[in-house]
């Protein structure tokens, strides 16, 4: 499968790519990011983007035949305007497109797969009072909303959500050193919730938005089978 990524250079991203290189079902992935990646492999392609919300005939031919897409890149702060760019215009300029321009290129009945990097603590309900992280919270739910719309609204197009809380690295435990702490933020392991966003993008999911809860205990079979599979080689 050829495979899209965004948000390769991050914490979460950088592990999804790592996971897909390493993934043999996955025969092409194609980064989209604003700088060049240190990686090098035979499976990867960067593609340099300038602007996330223009997606040029070049740009699109680079892309032809990619069935899914990791949606991982996300803002770092800045003015309100700078996070509602980087949050909501790249990531629905790329949904949109993907449809209009990928999804009909796929075999008949086949859609296309757009996987999106939310957070636990994002909120769909655009009216409902927030005390703190308002603008990043409601801009995260705002485009849960717009791709769960754009999904229902498309017979070439699957969205899923996935909402990770405090994401610990792979040597973890799920206790963090405050255990309410560790609870309240729904802690998941970086190999864990890379493996399901990965797995989502390949085959799809019977969950389209996927909590903490589900990224845990979908995570933990994911990563089992793979170290099974990885002792059984030996």
């Amino acid at each position: 499968m050829k495979l899209i990524l965004t948000g390769a250079t991050g914490f979460i991203g950088a592990e999804v790519l790592r996971q897909c290189l390493l993934n043999p079902s996955i025969t092409s992935l194609v980064a989209l990011t604003r700088r060049p990646l240190s990686v090098e492999n035979p499976k990867l392609t960067t593609i340099i983007m300038n602007d996330f919300t223009s997606y040029t005939d070049e740009v699109i031919q680079q892309l032809a035949g990619a069935e899914s897409c990791i949606w991982a890149l996300g803002g770092r702060g800045g003015t309100t305007a700078d996070l509602r760019r980087v949050e909501v215009d790249y990531t629905m300029a790329a949904a949109t497109a993907f449809t209009t321009s990928l999804a009909p290129m796929l075999p008949e009945r086949k859609k296309f797969r757009f996987v999106y990097l939310s957070g636990m603590i994002s909120e769909t309900n655009q009216e409902k009072p927030l005390w703190y992280a308002q603008n990043a919270r409601r801009l995260k739910g705002e485009v849960e909303n717009r791709l769960a719309e754009l999904g229902q609204h498309s017979n070439v197009l699957e969205t899923y959500m996935v909402k990770p809380g405090m994401v610990l690295a792979k040597d973890s435990g799920y206790m963090a050193s405050n255990p309410l702490v560790a609870v309240v933020m729904g802690n998941v392991k970086l190999d864990e919730l890379a493996a399901v966003m990965v797995e989502t993008a390949l085959s799809g999911n019977r969950k389209q938005t996927l909590e903490y809860n589900d990224l845990q205990a979908q995570g933990r079979i994911l990563t089992h089978k793979e170290s099974c599979c990885s002792i059984s080689k030996t």
